[in-house]
């Protein structure tokens, strides 16, 4: 857990810095067309994962441990194929029809070289995922942690670094053209790390089930995830213009630094969690969940006072013009806080195989973001986008948490 704060925590800064970068040298619009064009990509990623990465990283933990793996190697090699053949045709449908989706989507035709520049992240971020929960399977946390987002983002950053210091980052692509090369880099390194982890593993095995099919209830509950800070982005791009996007993005990179410490520590004991339940220890699963929420916690303070103390100077970090946006950044910061308190509940629920359980509290919870969305938002632009896609996060994690009580963990 350490090492996978230290690792994240490290991609935290990186990707603050890169924010910062952008901000600084395109303002609120280059954020926000970077931004958007980003996390719509990082949503089609989920999409072609098809839940497979939540899929293997329970099954390559259980294989591990029991020595058989072979088995894991399948499940490794059958999830690479299905994501990567998803992801490219989703990339080529992005690359042929950028410009209508631009324009019938989040109604800015100059979003389109955004959106296709991005559009070859699809395959390159799925097989970065995969890699990294295979390798957080087999105990190797650091490297999983780092080629799952870290790493990408400090080569794209140094690149753009280089970029202003050389005077030359003029066109407003630049960001999304320099991020994926950072991200296709990273793609090289984790082929490596994971050659060099599976080497002395096992000859295929034949698998002993389906595994998209777990994985699509998986897949409902990761895309309707994602899809409370996506939607918000896209209806907010689509009402307000890419400049208010911008302001909402950046108040949402200062909360994801909290949002990050949550998801940390669920991807981080999802092995934990499998193993554990497996064996049938609850009680194992209980004391790390409260441990987890002590460490969250104590962790999220020095934030959240800063946060409290200075809403207007840290957005204006990004330029005066983000000052607009304190507000609604101390909205989403506070409601992750409340979010930490029910943290890694989701994952102990996909680790005891509950898919089903957790598409139904995360489609509620899609339904209650679009809900809010479309009330909040034209009204009250970033604040409104803010208030959409926190209450729902908090509604979920709370269900969650209740839950992982009901199917006998005593998580008090």
């Amino acid at each position: 857990m350490i090492v996978g704060f230290g690792v994240k925590g490290f991609g935290a800064v990186t990707s603050f810095l890169f924010t910062w970068l952008v901000a600084r040298a395109f303002g609120p619009a280059g954020v926000g067309a970077f931004g958007t064009a980003l996390t719509s990509a990082q949503m089609a990623v989920i999409i072609a994962l098809v839940g497979l990465d939540t899929i293997l990283v329970r099954t390559v933990a259980v294989c591990v441990a029991q020595d058989r793996t072979g088995t894991a190697r399948a499940a490794l090699q059958h999830a690479i194929r299905v994501a990567m053949a998803s992801g490219l045709a989703m990339m080529v449908c992005v690359l042929l029809f950028h410009r209508q989706i631009a324009t019938n989507v989040f109604s800015s035709a100059a979003m389109a070289p955004d959106l296709m520049v991005m559009a070859m992240l699809i395959p390159v971020g799925a097989y970065c995922r995969l890699a990294s929960t295979a390798l957080r399977g087999t105990g190797r946390i650091g490297e999983s942690q780092m080629v799952d987002g870290p790493l990408g983002t400090l080569i794209g950053g140094a690149l753009l670094t280089g970029a202003i210091l050389l005077g030359v980052a003029h066109n407003p692509l630049l960001p999304s053209v320099l991020y994926l090369i950072g991200w296709i880099a990273t793609m090289v390194v984790a082929s490596v790390l994971l050659r060099r982890a599976t080497r002395a593993w096992k000859s295929r095995e034949p698998l002993e089930g389906s595994m998209v099919r777990p994985g699509v209830m998986i897949l409902v509950s990761n895309a309707n995830n994602f899809f409370i800070d996506w939607f918000a982005t896209v209806v907010l791009a689509a009402t307000h213009g890419p400049a208010e996007a911008g302001l909402f993005r950046v108040g949402y990179q200062i909360a994801s630094s909290l949002k990050l410490l949550s998801s940390t520590s669920e991807t981080i004991l999802q092995p934990v969690f499998a193993a554990s339940y497996q064996q049938g220890d609850v009680r194992r699963i209980a004391r790390v969940l409260r441990l987890t929420l002590l460490a969250l916690l104590l962790a999220s303070m020095p934030i959240v006072a800063a946060v409290l103390i200075a809403p207007q100077w840290i957005m204006n970090l990004f330029g005066k013009q983000f000052g607009a946006g304190a507000v609604a950044m101390q909205v989403m910061v506070l409601g992750q806080v409340f979010s930490l308190i029910f943290a890694s509940s989701g994952g102990v629920l996909l680790m005891a195989n509950r898919e089903r359980l957790v598409a139904a509290l995360t489609f509620a919870a899609v339904a209650l973001a679009a809900i809010l969305a479309l009330l909040l938002i034209p009204p009250y632009g970033a604040l409104g986008a803010a208030i959409a896609s926190v209450v729902p996060f908090i509604f979920l994690r709370f269900a969650s948490m209740v839950a992982v009580r009901l199917i006998g963990i005593p998580i008090i």
